[in-house]
């Protein structure tokens, strides 16, 4: 029940002093004011990395061929390593059940043209696949099917990139795009989360680039889906694949060159573990500096008790109860702990929200404060309020009457 007498008494009391109540409330609102920011660039940094990962599936293995940097088997070493159908084969024969999977060959600065306009950009052959693990978004038309594929067709699903700067940034499905002098028909635009470099891409069919453009039998790069995979079954996976693979082309099984091999799991395991370990510093400091403002209350609390001594003494003589006057000290630091954290939160929250326009870099993005986070502040904000209000309050309920009477 809202008692506004007892309100009024702790805003007088709380008003009375108000230099020695502002530093206090001011160490409060810092701390929640701490807390909040370093939470919302906690979260922006980790958007930013996650954001990384828009480009392709998190559950997805990469496997290409490199350079060899040891001898084996009687080999010397910096031997190129390409990836053929038989070592793609192999790699799809290892898993317990079939794995979506696509290979691809890429090729860079491959001199496209439209109607009007002529540059360079980046030619992919790729299975239909491809497009779950790149996670390349549509918008227009459609991506590569396995029709396409098996009759080798000469269509391309071109980038957001190509088709600005080859066709003004509108083309209709069907229009031809000149690749390597041979004409390709147009079916389908897309927009990659990846940015300015997928975004210069043209996927064509595989089989359409291996035998026209003359790959012969060479796969290039090898992705494959790990499904719902845990993460050491998808390391199992990829360690399985990388040593048949190493075994099958010669290559030493030290050698981390002779075969690039990049598991998405494992690397979004590794920040997820890193942004478990920020967000606990976070948490540490800035419960620490709510505990700095805690007992800042409750020195104040205590100094107001001590203050206020004959006061509770007669108080008590006229019949207040313990519990009143346990919950007039205690409502008074709630008071104090709250009004001054919701200001601390208030300008942590405009502080990031003025600052998340003015801040968009590759590895940060959106700072922003969650609600759970918000939420949680202020429910440990009540129970350290509290807590810091007890102490005083327990001791002022054992003034006695007769000796409050007689204290200077």
């Amino acid at each position: 029940m809202f008692d506004r007498d007892a309100w009024l008494e702790i805003a007088h009391t709380v008003l009375s002093n108000p230099l020695r109540t502002g530093l206090t409330g001011l160490s409060i609102a810092l701390g929640m004011f701490i807390l909040v920011v370093m939470q919302g660039l906690g979260f922006g940094l980790q958007n930013g990395v996650t954001a990384q990962f828009d480009d392709d599936a998190i559950n997805s293995v990469w496997i290409r061929g490199g350079r060899t940097t040891l001898p084996y088997r009687g080999r010397q070493p910096n031997r190129r390593i390409a990836l053929d159908a038989g070592d793609y084969a192999g790699a799809q024969a290892l898993t317990n059940e079939p794995l979506p999977s696509s290979r691809r060959l890429q090729m860079w600065g491959v001199n496209m043209a439209g109607p009007r306009e002529e540059g360079e950009f980046m030619l992919r052959g790729v299975d239909p696949i491809y497009q779950e693990l790149e996670k390349t978004q549509l918008t227009s038309g459609r991506f590569l099917s396995e029709r396409d594929l098996t009759d080798e067709r000469k269509v391309a699903v071109i980038g957001a990139n190509v088709l600005r700067e080859l066709f003004g940034g509108r083309v209709d499905l069907g229009t031809e795009l000149s690749i390597f002098g041979s004409n390709y028909r147009i079916i389908g635009t897309f927009e990659d989360p990846g940015g300015r470099w997928e975004n210069n891409a043209v996927y064509v069919p595989f089989t359409t680039m291996q035998r026209r453009l003359g790959w012969g039998d060479e796969v290039g790069q090898i992705v494959f889906s790990t499904g719902d995979q845990s993460l050491d079954e998808s390391r199992d996976l990829t360690a399985t694949v990388s040593g048949f693979l190493k075994d099958r082309l010669a290559i030493h099984p030290e050698d981390e060159s002779g075969l690039n091999v990049s598991n998405n799991n494992e690397a979004y395991g590794r920040y997820a573990s890193i942004f478990d370990g920020i967000r606990v510093f976070i948490w540490a400091i800035g419960l620490m500096t709510l505990l700095a403002g805690a007992v800042s209350v409750a020195n104040i609390m205590a100094i107001v008790v001590k203050e206020r001594t004959k006061e509770i003494g007669v108080r008590k003589a006229l019949g207040a109860t313990n519990a009143s006057i346990i919950g007039l000290i205690v409502q008074e630091a709630l008071s104090l702990m709250l009004l001054s954290g919701l200001a601390g939160l208030a300008g942590g929250v405009w502080l990031l929200e003025w600052a998340a326009p003015q801040v968009d870099h590759e590895y940060f993005k959106a700072p922003q404060v969650d609600l759970a986070v918000s939420l949680t502040a202020l429910g440990l904000l009540l129970v350290v309020g509290v807590l810091s209000g007890m102490g005083p309050a327990l001791r002022a309920v054992r003034i006695r009457p007769v000796e409050a009477l007689r204290a200077e």
